[in-house]
């Protein structure tokens, strides 16, 4: 090699060097700026263009990342940082929309069943919609984040052809997630529960009392995901020992404590819960046999009785009457639900028809853009959505029924509702078509977890806003989309290449 040549490939790796080293320093200034701004959408949208690009090559690393964090972090992450990690995940989660759609197309293996179908027709109607009603948009992309965050995780679920491993991977690990709320539930009611005033002084206290899915000392922690995460796990647990899948020295334990978190926070939907979940799983063979059923039967209803009695008396220190009277009073009647809201979980749909009937047949119909209805108590925080502005103390979003009917009006919230009527049609098809008892088992729970996911429309609003309980119907509504495309039931393919055994 010459002189003029080394020189020239020193010269060639002192510029390739220094470019590199220039990256370097700006990526380091740009996460620097993102960590300064302390924006949540910022940080989320700034490490999401980064990061997640490279993230596409590896799907399943980027589900594994999302499942982790979005399903753990809230335990041990609260405010500010527990908001930034949201983003991050929520952004990464709707990048595995891409090679969802792309498989679409592409994919011989996989074809999109029918929810799934209603699902991306909700979401392309979501930003028609917004466009058409449109106000500003931060107020769009922070909408559009609440309400489909999940759905990239369901998309990648149903579309990429992951190896059965990875699903029984995922599905040992939401067992772990499930087993771990006891834990982390056991530390919030001993340690968090007294720095908000303890039993002796409201059961509110009880809210911080959340396992894994954040508890927030300052009020509005999720417990309501965490009993709807461990309904569906104990449906699991239940369905697959019936049917003689898991022995009865593993199922006994990991019942007992997955029912523990139950009693250890005051989320009085679980009263209704248990039963809806318990008739669901047991309605077959009550109709074929409601004697032989009946021990069942009468054990439902007394965990049913000792769990209003743990709310009522043991956490609450109330009467059953008195308990039912406040109850009505918050729910139906003319109380709002909060010294803060003016509207409970009735009026708040009333109050929707009064101020969008048909005098506004647009907003009757299809709303007004996503994020319109958002309402923060901070009126200076630029996230909440005009109309959160416009009825500031009202509680427009109380629920996801309400929340839907505001920002997609009637059409939207008729095409949300139908994913679900759907998916619990396309699980009673799989249960009936597929002799396999895993599958049997499996379709059963998720049918269960749909009537929760029915049930919690107009209890809270977190199906369309919190991002882990996004993640937990996207969880279903993809494992039911791939056991469909496993065994042949959607569309006319082969499962040829795909496992005969994706429950095992």
């Amino acid at each position: 090699m010459t002189t003029a040549n080394t020189m020239r490939l020193i010269t060639q790796m002192n510029v390739k060097g220094a470019m590199a080293l220039l990256a370097l320093a700006g990526l380091s200034v740009f996460f620097g700026l993102l960590v300064v701004s302390g924006n949540p959408m910022i940080i989320g949208l700034g490490a999401g263009a980064v990061v997640g690009p490279a993230l596409l090559f590896m799907p399943e690393l980027t589900v594994w990342v999302v499942l982790v964090i979005g399903l753990v972090s809230g335990a041990l992450l609260d405010g500010p940082e527990a908001s930034r990690i949201s983003w991050i995940v929520s952004v990464l989660s709707m990048l595995l929309l891409v090679p969802g759609v792309f498989n679409i197309f592409w994919s011989k293996q996989r074809k999109l069943p029918g929810f799934m179908v209603v699902a991306m027709l909700f979401l392309v109607y979501g930003i028609v919609i917004s466009l058409i009603q449109w106000h500003a948009l931060l107020e769009f992309v922070a909408g559009f984040k609440r309400c489909f965050q999940g759905f990239g995780l369901m998309m990648a679920l149903v579309m990429i052809a992951f190896t059965p491993e990875s699903y029984i991977r995922w599905r040992k690990f939401l067992m772990i997630v499930a087993l771990l709320q006891f834990p982390f539930a056991l530390y919030e009611l001993v340690v968090l529960v007294p720095l908000r005033g303890g039993l002796e002084t409201s059961s509110e206290a009880t809210d911080v009392v959340a396992g894994t899915f954040g508890a927030n000392l300052k009020g509005g922690s999720p417990n309501s995901v965490m009993v709807i995460y461990l309904f569906i796990a104990l449906s699991f647990l239940v369905t697959r020992w019936r049917a003689g899948l898991i022995k009865k020295w593993v199922f006994y334990p990991l019942t007992f404590i997955c029912l523990l978190p139950l009693g250890m926070g005051e989320t009085k939907i679980a009263v209704f819960m248990l039963p809806l979940v318990g008739l669901i799983l047991l309605r077959d063979d009550l109709t074929r046999a409601p004697l032989r059923f009946l021990l069942a039967i009468i054990t439902l209803a007394l965990m049913t009785a000792f769990l209003c009695y743990l709310y009522v008396v043991v956490i609450m220190h109330s009467s059953l009457d008195e308990v039912i009277d406040s109850t009505m009073n918050y729910n139906v009647g003319s109380q709002g639900y909060s010294p803060t809201q003016y509207l409970n979980r009735v009026s708040s749909i009333t109050f929707w028809a009064e101020e969008e009937g048909f005098h506004d047949p647009l907003g009757l119909l299809i709303g007004n853009g996503l994020g319109s209805s958002y309402t923060t108590q901070d009126v200076s925080n630029l996230s909440s959505g005009h109309l959160g502005l416009k009825y500031q103390h009202y509680g427009i979003n109380l629920t996801a029924a309400s929340t839907l009917l505001w920002d997609t009006g009637l059409i939207g919230f008729t095409l949300f509702v139908s994913i679900f009527i759907a998916a619990w049609n396309a699980a009673g098809r799989l249960r009936r078509m597929v002799d396999d008892p895993a599958v049997k088992a499996d379709a059963l729970v998720i049918q269960a977890a749909i009537s929760l996911f029915l049930l919690s429309l107009v209890y809270a609003d977190p199906i369309v806003n919190l991002i882990s309980m996004e993640l937990i119907y996207a969880l279903v509504l993809g494992y039911l989309g791939y056991l469909m495309n496993c065994h042949g039931l959607v569309g006319r393919h082969s499962t040829t290449g795909l496992s005969s055994k994706p429950h095992a």
